[in-house]
């Protein structure tokens, strides 16, 4: 990939320090901005003026210690026909998630104890074609038996036909 355009197509969105790396400052950037090229998402995250606004993304790059999980990994790797209210996220306990609690009021945090929290971590592309941390099939599958007493009895009972 030689230029930013050609790599926001392919990535959809970009970062500060993905954008350095093809020489753009953040004055470049802010420049883009303000004459309707690019569009801030948030500070420090762009995307090309116009393109669907992937709200995976956004949740995603708070921190790199955010994972899809339970229902949302159900649906994102089709174990599920129904679409998540609230995006669910797992994260080390111990780790202060409030900042993100605040910006995302439709998000659910679990937090998982850090020896466990690795175990089965991947990327899978969103429903917008950008690449996000998630839990494979066999975690999620693990997390939902865990949490079946919280969980839409539909939706695990789907999930259940589903897997065997």
């Amino acid at each position: 990939m030689n230029t930013l355009k050609e790599y926001i197509k392919e990535n959809v969105v970009i970062t500060n320090k993905e954008a350095e790396k093809f020489g753009y400052t953040r004055y470049n950037l802010s420049e883009l901005t303000k004459s309707g090229q690019l569009e801030r998402l948030r500070p420090g995250l762009y995307q090309l003026k116009g393109k669907v606004i992937d709200d995976f993304v956004l949740i995603s790059s708070n921190s790199n210690r955010i994972i899809f999980s339970h229902q949302t990994a159900l649906y994102l790797h089709d174990l599920s026909d129904r679409t998540p209210s609230v995006f669910h996220i797992s994260v080390p306990q111990g780790y202060n998630a409030s900042h993100i609690k605040k910006r995302y009021e439709d998000l659910q945090v679990h937090y998982v104890k850090k020896d466990l929290y690795e175990i089965g971590k991947t990327e899978i592309k969103s429903p917008q074609g950008n690449l996000i941390p998630i839990y494979d099939i066999e975690r999620t599958i693990c997390d939902i038996i865990i949490d079946r007493e919280k969980i839409d009895k539909q939706i695990f009972y789907r999930c259940h036909k589903k897997i065997l």
